[in-house]
């Protein structure tokens, strides 16, 4: 990051695991650095990673152009489990949306490197 650049904003945005080494290879390409957080949840429990995101205002729009660029939804088709005692029923499934991120914009009032 530029030296001059004040940090004015910090950007937590939580992807899917699968989408967020090429999200984190191009922000890190736009000059931007990232702390990452692995975690997982959802309907699916999937892998997924937390990400703190320093950046100046004016660098938001550059940062939400790569996010929609590099974690697009995708439907996938899941397994849902059916118990049903003496009977025999094909597994069913279920469609879910996956993927996309979740992005949380907080104004900073200090930020202190030391």
């Amino acid at each position: 990051m530029n030296p001059d650049s004040s940090i004015d904003q910090l950007v937590l945005v939580t992807v899917s695991g699968s989408q967020a080494d090429a999200f984190t290879d191009k922000i890190n390409r736009a000059g931007l650095y990232v702390t990452q957080i692995d975690s997982s949840g959802g309907i699916l429990n999937e892998a997924t990673v937390s990400m703190l995101i320093g950046l100046s205002k004016r660098q938001l729009p550059m940062l939400l152009d790569i996010l929609h660029e590099c974690c697009r939804t995708r439907r996938r088709f899941i397994p849902v489990h059916v118990e049903a005692p003496l009977l025999e029923i094909q597994p069913a499934v279920i469609e879910a949306e996956v993927g996309g991120a979740l992005i949380y914009v907080l104004d900073v009032e200090r930020f202190e490197q030391v």
